[in-house]
C-alpha cells in the first residue's frame, strides 16, 4: 500500500513489477487517472500504442496514461525485460489545503503529466538507477523502505516528465 502526494494530487502504486516477456501482452487500456510507466533495461520487442507500432530496445522509456490502448510483443530471440509501475492519480478536493505547490514546481509537473497521456522514447534523464533502487528497496525492505519508495516514486515521476518536457 504505497501512496504519495505531489501538489494537489494523491498517487497510489497499484502494481510495481519486473517481468521478462515471453508472451504477447494483448491490447488494453486503463481508466481515468491511471498511468503505467514502462522502462526496458534490456531485450527487444514491439509495442502497438493507439494503433501505431514502436520498436522497443534497451533504454526505452514510455508512459501510457488514461485510455491509451497499448500492447507489447517480445522478440523471442532476445525478449525484452521491463520494469512497470502502475499508478492511480486522484486530485484532492479543493477543501483540503495545498501548500507550496507553486513554489516547488509541482503544479508544472502535474500539468505536464496530465497533458501527456502517452510518450515514447529513450531515457535521457536517468530514470534507470531510480527504478533499480526502487526494486532493491521493495525486495530488501530495509528500515524506512516505505518512505524511501515514496521518495523514489516522486523522483521517477519528475524525471519522467523531464524526459518529455518541451523546452521553450
Amino acid at each position: 500500500d504505497i501512496r504519495f502526494t505531489i501538489g494537489d494530487t494523491r498517487f497510489q502504486a497499484l502494481n510495481i513489477i519486473y517481468e521478462k516477456f515471453l508472451r504477447t501482452v494483448p491490447s488494453h487500456s486503463h481508466g481515468s487517472g491511471s498511468y503505467e510507466i514502462h522502462y526496458v533495461p534490456n531485450g527487444y520487442g514491439r509495442a502497438r500504442i493507439n494503433g501505431r507500432f514502436y520498436d522497443i530496445l534497451p533504454g526505452t522509456l514510455y508512459v501510457t496514461g488514461p485510455h491509451v490502448e497499448h500492447a507489447q510483443t517480445p522478440h523471442l530471440e532476445d525478449p525484452m525485460c521491463e520494469y512497470c509501475i502502475y499508478l492511480k492519480a486522484e486530485k484532492r478536493r479543493r477543501s483540503q489545503p495545498v501548500t507550496g505547490s507553486e513554489a516547488d514546481g509541482s503544479g508544472q509537473i502535474l500539468a505536464l503529466l496530465e497533458k501527456t497521456p502517452f510518450w515514447f522514447g529513450q531515457d535521457t534523464h536517468n530514470v534507470s538507477p531510480l527504478v533499480e533502487d526502487l526494486f532493491t528497496e521493495l525486495e530488501n525492505r530495509y528500515t524506512g523502505y516505505q518512505l524511501q519508495v515514496e521518495s523514489l516514486l516522486r523522483q521517477i515521476l519528475i524525471r519522467l516528465v523531464r524526459n518529455f518536457e518541451e523546452k521553450k
